[in-house]
């Protein structure tokens, strides 16, 4: 479960129509989510709260020997009240990194950017841990244009003692702050994003190219336009290739990697009111078979495919991401090294539960007061509060097991008012010898945590 703050910075993205999809820092992103899943360590605590529409702040308190915390703020130009903000509203799969359904990427919307006031979307976010040595995390985000998004990102750990500084003044230790600039430019076909860190003089460049998105030469009618973005919403499927370069030459560090993505695409033509699934298939070639719901139903479930590749240590990974159900999601991940000839397998599982009865069941001890009230409300209101049942009652269980045995599963859900996740990391520690015999038993060792969280 992301954090509170990670939740109102991906809001400020969505409200300024900003696609952090169409990134080669994203390509994995869906296997990521269902693999690489991080469990709750400890016994912690969120409290966070949008105290207005332009500002948030978070307070976190945990226990792992000791006890630490950290304050976390958040200032946002746009305004960002319409976005649900209570513990209790929230869309738990806004908060549960799982499968992503990808939409086909497209130049951000440039209607809303002349703003009455003029100013272009800021975001401010800092966050101080404590206790001492306190590290403080800042970020500075501005939509310089619709296809340009800026950020400043700031780390600083303060010294814990005078000889530590003598250290850092002398050269002999790592600078105790450093700064990254990232630069993203989207314009929906491709993507290009360029760093820049203080550590190191750090350089670096990425790339992602989405094949199949060039409008044709000859397009100049307007209905001709209109049924390329047509076509463009109702596409299948969407392959991707990207790569990324680093480069240090203080360190003369050199990073490299390049990686392809195939992907389904959720469409976003829905059929008009006019279009009937009795009135038989569309001529082809005409906009109504663009629009045909027989178009759009591509594939029997969604599914994605990756394919990475690092030369300069001979690392390639290929991942398989498929959702056969909307409530379980399925992937797969094999790595292999061509230098050592050492590989690994890694597979996880994602599974939605909702509520086992519903509001209306019999088996609901206040079955008999909801049957009287059921006359109270119309039939719109009545379905929110069926929806509003099911939100509530929604939970997941993410599982995650490799070829080593080394097992993660997590729990995350609503209890009352609050948001709870639970996690388990269990990995062997050995294989235990008793006089001249080896393998007599293999003991386990592992780890348990729990995540409260509240917001309002």
């Amino acid at each position: 479960m992301i954090s509170f703050m990670d939740y109102m910075v991906l809001a400020f993205g969505t409200a300024t129509d900003w696609n952090p999809d169409n990134s080669y820092s994203f390509l994995t992103a869906t296997s990521d989510a269902l693999l690489s899943f991080d469990t709750p360590r400890t016994l912690s605590l969120h409290v966070s709260s949008l105290s207005s529409n332009n500002f948030a702040s978070s307070y976190t308190l945990s226990t792992l020997g000791q006890i630490d915390g950290s304050i976390s703020y958040l200032y946002s130009s746009h305004p960002l009240g319409y976005i649900p903000a209570q513990s209790t509203s929230i869309p738990l799969r806004n908060l549960v990194r799982g499968y992503r359904d990808l939409r086909v990427p497209k130049l951000p919307d440039t209607s809303w950017w002349n703003v009455p006031n003029g100013r272009k979307p800021t975001l401010l976010y800092a966050r101080l841990a404590l206790p001492p040595p306190t590290v403080l995390t800042a970020v500075y985000a501005r939509r310089i244009s619709p296809e340009t998004l800026l950020s400043l990102s700031l780390y600083s750990k303060s010294t814990a003692s005078s000889n530590s500084s003598a250290q850092l003044n002398n050269g002999n230790g790592t600078p105790p702050a450093s700064v990254l600039t990232h630069l993203q430019h989207d314009t929906g076909r491709y993507s290009i994003e360029g760093l820049l860190s203080t550590d190191s003089a750090l350089l670096g460049c990425r790339g992602l190219y989405n094949f199949g998105l060039d409008p044709p030469e000859d397009l100049v009618a307007k209905d001709r336009l209109q049924a390329y973005r047509n076509r463009l919403s109702s596409k299948p499927s969407l392959l991707s290739a990207g790569a990324e370069f680093y480069y240090s030459p203080f360190s003369h560090v050199i990073g490299m990697s390049t990686g392809l993505r195939f992907t389904t695409l959720a469409p976003h033509i829905t059929p008009g009111p006019s279009q009937s699934l009795t009135k038989g298939k569309p001529l082809a070639g005409t906009a109504a078979s663009l629009l045909s719901p027989a178009n759009l139903s591509h594939s029997s479930f969604p599914y994605t495919m990756t394919l990475t590749l690092n030369p300069l240590v001979g690392g390639i990974a290929s991942t398989y991401s498929v959702r056969p159900t909307p409530n379980l999601a399925l992937s797969s991940r094999f790595d292999f090294n061509f230098y050592s000839w050492e590989s690994r397998y890694v597979f996880g599982a994602e599974v939605w539960r909702g509520s086992t009865r519903s509001s209306s069941s019999p088996d609901d001890p206040v079955h008999w007061a909801r049957k009287r009230a059921q006359g109270w409300f119309s039939p719109e209101e009545q379905a929110l509060k069926d929806e509003r049942f099911e939100r509530e009652n929604e939970n997941v269980v993410k599982l995650r097991v490799d070829d080593g045995w080394n097992v993660k599963a997590l729990w995350t859900g609503r209890v009352k008012a609050l948001l709870v996740s639970c996690g388990v990391t269990v990995s062997p520690s050995g294989v235990v010898r008793k006089g001249d015999q080896d393998g007599v038993g293999r003991p386990w060792s592992g780890k348990v945590g729990v995540s409260l969280a509240y917001s309002t």
